[in-house]
């Protein structure tokens, strides 16, 4: 038997409940639909907004301009040169791994 649980002795009559009586907390209400049903280019609009496309574009001038004023004018020092050399003669300029 389980803890908790009362048995209704069987001469005891379920008693239906009342008009005034509500329904047990636990039991679940009928959901409504809070967003109409159907493809969200016919209830959102469009996907990408005017903001949108304004943030691309500046995260991208800003990358951008980051990545041009870094970069390097001519070949630099150490194994640039050989390993421009290499790569235009699709060569490996030494052995990897120093």
């Amino acid at each position: 038997m389980a803890k908790g649980k009362r048995i209704k002795p069987s001469g005891e009559k379920k008693s239906a409940p009342s008009a005034t009586e509500s329904a047990p907390a636990n039991t679940p209400k009928p959901v409504e639909p809070s967003a109409p049903i159907g493809t969200p280019s016919q209830t959102e609009g469009p996907f990408f907004r005017r903001v949108d496309w304004m943030a691309a574009l500046l995260a991208t001038l800003i990358s951008l301009g980051v990545y041009l004023y870094t970069l390097a004018p001519d070949v630099t020092l150490e194994d640039s040169g050989e390993l421009a050399v290499g790569s235009m003669y699709a060569g490996v300029p030494h052995p990897p791994g120093y």
